[in-house]
């Protein structure tokens, strides 16, 4: 039990600056947008080309983005048609968003920051690519029910910028080029100040809802794909590199284990509303969802043994 009440303090200070995402946005009228351009198109950027750059690579590293991908495809696929059975309807596609796709980047990343030593974020920061490609793929399909092509999806993609910055992190570290001192001075602001933007976009997000939509067994099917599911996909994933190709560390199943448990990302209130998937629904869970990590996470780090 003191355990988990160290964990669940350590978090605290992040559900704080989400609350503080939620004044800026309520009272104070910031804009989400805002906060996400400069996270998305300034900080994560400079914050990605550090830890890559800085990276010990390894072949079997790979694994880790490519797994993310299928599981993320895996379990929205899935929960697509599981809501097709139960919904009729698009609520089956904000289903299918809401279980496979976890808030990794501006939640995920300062827990990440938390917990593990620089040399594992940077590995965290590339396992994130994973994900990015999901969403920009097969997530937006699911999300817009075909409405993209796949000229459209890549050039989402091509527009993602911290996908460069990790291409000229990689160029960086194969040319063994060391960065300057001041270069890292600067990083370090870098990344305290996409942590603590990145955690107030979650607030500010939700400052966004008109009203609370609780839909009962909608909330019980993204719990069961996202807080049930994912992990077991995990776990699946632990075990066969444990017992059959060896290929990672521990502390790389521990990495793994991370990503699979965090909340409903904060962007599918911006999909949500774009696309008219039930925005109001698709807020409130998400506000739900980040609620429940708050006890959920801890408890998952002390049984794993993080």
């Amino acid at each position: 039990m003191s355990v988990f009440l160290s964990l669940f303090v350590n978090l605290l200070p992040l559900y704080a600056l989400i609350g503080l995402g939620y004044f800026a946005g309520r009272v104070l009228k910031v804009d989400r947008q805002s906060l996400g351009s400069l996270a998305i198109y300034l900080f994560m950027p400079v914050v990605v080309f550090g830890f890559v750059a800085d990276l010990e690579f390894h072949p079997a590293y790979i694994a880790l983005p490519i797994f993310i991908f299928i599981a993320s495809t895996i379990i929205g696929l899935a929960f697509l048609a599981i809501g097709n059975r139960v919904y009729k309807d698009n609520q089956a596609n904000l289903l299918a968003m809401c279980t496979s796709m976890g808030n990794t980047g501006y939640f995920g990343l300062p827990l990440v920051l938390l917990f593990f030593d620089k040399d594992l974020v940077a590995i965290y920061v590339f396992m994130m690519l994973g994900g990015l490609v999901y969403e920009a793929t097969v997530g937006y399909y699911i999300a817009a029910r075909g409405a993209f092509n796949v000229r459209q999806s890549v050039i989402k993609l091509l527009k993602f910028p911290t996908l460069y910055a990790m291409m000229a992190g990689f160029s960086i570290n194969y040319m063994e080029i060391e960065l300057p001192d001041l270069f890292w001075t600067y990083w370090t602001h870098f990344k305290g100040a996409y942590v603590i933007i990145g955690m107030m976009i979650v607030g500010a997000a939700l400052a966004n809802i008109d009203r609370l939509v609780f839909g009962p067994r909608f909330i019980a099917l993204v719990f069961s794909g996202k807080f049930i599911a994912w992990p077991a996909l995990a776990f699946a994933f632990i075990a066969l590199d444990q017992y059959l190709f060896k290929w990672l560390t521990t502390d790389l199943h521990h990495l793994v284990m991370m990503m699979s448990i965090v909340p409903p990302a904060a962007n599918i209130a911006t999909f949500a509303t774009q696309m008219n998937l039930e925005p109001e629904k698709a807020a409130t869970t998400i506000l739900i969802g980040t609620l429940f990590a708050l006890i959920y996470i801890p408890a998952m780090i002390w049984l794993i043994g993080i």
